[in-house]
């Protein structure tokens, strides 16, 4: 059975790690995403299916939502 001491070992050496990848690979996903959005946005306002307007608020969306 693992005493205190142990656990705290444990939870320093593998749980702290495990816990910063994570934080790391959210924002790494939440930044690839923002950009595929502003790619997609880009294409449709070349298309003409949106407006410069509606181009102008959603960019501002997407970028405030980094």
């Amino acid at each position: 059975m693992l005493g205190f001491r142990e656990l705290i070992i444990l939870v320093l050496f593998i749980g702290v790690p495990l816990a910063i990848g994570f934080v790391i690979w959210r924002t790494s996903r939440r930044a690839s995403d923002s950009s595929a959005r502003l790619a997609n946005l880009d294409a449709l306002r070349a298309s003409g299916k949106i407006t410069a307007a509606e181009y102008e608020r959603q960019r501002a969306s997407i970028i405030s939502g980094v």
